[in-house]
């Protein structure tokens, strides 16, 4: 995230992010018995399937191990005006410095409560004599609900405020900052969403979890990704469909400083909702093209998301009315921010943007993806809107683990 003067601006030409680890005490809100097909180790179980009316176990799980849940430019070098290149400081997307911020998105029910409720959903296989035959006992673990609640005030975020905050590691660079690549998000032990543009052209990857200051590595867990799947459609130039699924090699030990984020409900509109309940989290600049590093400490800022009507015409007068129609991609993608000093920046790209209908739990709304320049009044940042993808992030997984009800995979590997 960007932080500018005392306050903070997040975004990408486009963003990234790395993480940190502590062990703590998970939240674990109740158990179902449920067929082994639908409780695996790290799979995240949504409890409206298992228990939709807060009785027993239901139909089988669509997710089979899914769970919830950032935005400016492509990774350009300096200067450069739209889109490839020429006099400018820094103009979308190719010219500028890279980086991107992320979100999330306010919570969406659990079994058999009330919409907002926190949402029980990683699934832990215990043995339980309780079960009837052929069953076992799932242990529920809520998601998007940290053990310290993000402070209201932009800047340095509090620690494990934002357990679900990936950091990206490209394998091949890593004596360079520390191998930054980008900003993501943890599904559940095995999956980490991000952005497209931040994994297209790497050969390694790594995420670490836990990550609260680059300068310090203690309790920080970091696993190999083993696969890397993007959307069938994504478009590099125009940044669409800028979206990615990593499959891990091992899971990660969930806890406080590891914990999933929710995923929204599918097709829910954001917009409208206020600075409040939204933030956006990461490691980018503190303002446009000061430097492609990371930043030191896990930074947090809160923005109002707005209207298409408000960002389409922000980025007419900015790059002309039909670049802005180029780029812009409703409703795949939603725009927040507009206010001085408080935005995503340089290297926050694929990190989180997250709302929260009722506190303490919080849903991914959003994926920093590009912007133009960072922290100005009237200017957006551009996300990927994260509940419009959500049945791609189901049957992605699905295609992942070999057991898809999915007609066909929408995604490709590249790794």
């Amino acid at each position: 995230m960007a932080f500018c003067a005392t306050k903070m601006c997040i975004k990408t030409i486009i963003f990234v992010a790395v993480f940190g680890l502590s062990y703590g005490q998970l939240q674990t809100r109740s158990y179902s018995c449920v067929i082994p097909s639908l409780c695996r180790d790290g799979s995240i179980i949504d409890p409206r399937i298992l228990n939709p009316s807060g009785g027993g176990a239901a139909s089988p799980n669509p997710l089979s191990g899914a769970g919830g849940g950032g935005g400016a430019m492509p990774s350009g070098g300096g200067g450069g005006a739209f889109p490839s290149g020429g006099g400018g400081g820094g103009a979308f997307p190719n010219g500028g410095g890279g980086g991107g911020g992320g979100g999330g998105a306010p919570p969406s029910g659990g079994g058999g409560s009330a919409p907002g409720a926190p949402t029980p959903s990683i699934g832990i296989i215990t043995q339980g004599s309780d079960c009837s035959s052929g069953y076992i006992r799932c242990t529920l673990v809520t998601c998007g609900t940290p053990s310290t609640q993000p402070s209201t005030q932009d800047g340095i975020a509090t620690q494990n405020a934002f357990p679900w905050q990936a950091f990206l590691i490209n394998n091949n660079n890593v004596g360079v900052r520390n191998g930054y690549a980008g900003g993501g998000v943890l599904l559940d032990q095995y999956h980490v969403l991000t952005a497209a543009h931040k994994v297209t052209n790497l050969t390694s990857v790594s995420v670490s979890m836990g990550v609260y200051s680059t300068a310090n590595s203690g309790n920080v867990q970091t696993v190999q990704v083993a696969q890397v799947w993007i959307h069938s459609n994504y478009d590099q130039t125009y940044l669409k469909n800028d979206v990615a699924v990593l499959r891990l090699a091992t899971p990660f030990n969930i806890n406080n400083n590891a914990m999933p984020i929710c995923l929204p409900t599918s097709g829910r509109s954001y917009i409208g909702a206020t600075s409040s309940s939204c933030i956006v989290s990461g490691w980018g600049q503190t303002s446009f093209r000061v430097d492609d590093a990371p930043t030191q400490s896990l930074k947090q800022v809160h923005v109002p998301i707005v209207t298409n009507d408000a960002c389409t015409n922000s980025y007419s007068n900015v790059l002309g009315a039909s670049n802005a129609a180029a780029y812009l991609d409703f409703p795949n993608e939603i725009c927040a921010g507009g206010q001085n000093q408080l935005d995503a920046c340089t290297q926050d790209g694929g990190s989180p943007l997250v709302c929260s209908d009722t506190a303490p739990t919080f849903n991914l709304v959003g994926l920093v993806l590009w912007g133009k320049d960072c922290g100005q009044s009237g200017r957006y940042g551009v996300y990927l809107n994260v509940p419009s993808y959500v049945s791609w992030i189901q049957c992605t997984i699905q295609c992942i683990q070999g057991q898809t009800t999915c007609s066909n995979c929408p995604s490709r590997r590249i790794i």
